[in-house]
């Protein structure tokens, strides 16, 4: 097997247990607020020593190519951290209201929302050959919401908070795309995490205070470097040998992983229909995705 397939298995298992390790932190007393901020800040923390140091046959530190930024991309970069921190906020409280099945699910419709603002912002129309999945996706989505209503599992609210942070995450990459131009990918990383602790940590007096026990902290240094450095930076490094599509596929088992995580760690089963919604939803971001790369690869 090529070896970045692997480093994309392994990106996948990282971020897959992300839902439940959050549940541990709320489970042990943190707050939503404490644990979005505590992982931003980790990863930034991780990141700084890293992109201090100069490349062989670079004449200055990947840091520096912040400099380069205009206005507009510092604005951006902001707007894009407040996006992120609102995702974190959102998804992260859904986690203590519903299933992680559910809520994982949920916000893996991030790539709907992105279509859809693309639609309204950037006058993008989706492609044709998308509307088909986008369509299922919804009809597993509102197959969630009808778990919950009917009190199987779960909480609506819990489901329309996993929503909000999948818009949210999709104004973030939108607005990803205005800023950075002129920006390595890692000192970008390191400036939005750092942006995003910040704002986080402005919203703590609103939102219960800070929060945080020791076990709580485990698992949110298992957030930071597990899934925010192991896990997307296999994806970035796995980037340069596979296509981005690859990666956009086998993401969608990040679902499937968390929804095993929490069978072994919270002994989560989830209901019938709670498991065909979540399988639904996936089956129709796989027909999206399909149909959107088939598009591409007929402009080509």
């Amino acid at each position: 097997m090529n070896p970045s397939y692997l480093l994309v298995l392994l990106g996948v298992a990282m971020v897959s247990y992300s839902g439940p390790l959050v549940k541990v932190g709320l489970n042990f007393g943190a707050n939503p607020a404490s644990i979005a901020m505590m992982r931003m800040a980790l990863s930034a923390l991780i990141l700084l020593p890293i992109m201090c140091v100069r490349r062989k046959g670079q004449s200055e530190a990947p840091i520096q190519s912040l400099r380069r930024m205009t206005v507009k991309q510092w604005l951006w970069s902001l707007l894009a951290s407040a996006f992120l921190a609102l995702h974190y906020l959102t998804w992260m409280t859904s986690l203590d209201a519903t299933s992680t099945f559910a809520s994982v699910a949920l916000v893996c419709t991030q790539p709907l929302f992105v279509a859809a603002l693309s639609g309204i912002v950037l006058k993008e129309k989706m492609p044709k050959d998308a509307r088909l999945g986008a369509v299922v996706a919804v009809v597993g989505a509102l197959l969630i919401g009808m778990n919950s209503i009917a009190g199987m599992s779960g909480d609506i609210t819990g489901d329309l908070l996993a929503l909000a942070g999948a818009i949210m995450m999709a104004g973030h990459w939108l607005c990803n795309r205005y800023a950075r131009r002129t920006v390595e990918a890692l000192p970008f990383m390191l400036l939005l995490y750092t942006q995003t602790a910040l704002l986080l940590a402005l919203t703590l007096p609103f939102l219960g205070g800070f929060k945080m026990t020791w076990m709580a902290l485990l698992a949110v240094a298992g957030l930071a470097v597990g899934c925010t450095l192991l896990g997307h930076s296999m994806f970035t490094l796995a980037l340069g040998k596979v296509s981005a599509t690859v990666v956009s596929f086998a993401l969608l088992g990040e679902p499937v992983g968390a929804m095993l995580w929490s069978m072994v760690m919270f002994g989560e089963i989830p209901t019938p229909l709670l498991f065909v919604g979540g399988s639904v939803t996936i089956i129709g971001l796989v027909l999206y995705l399909m149909g959107s790369m088939g598009m591409l690869r007929r402009r080509k």
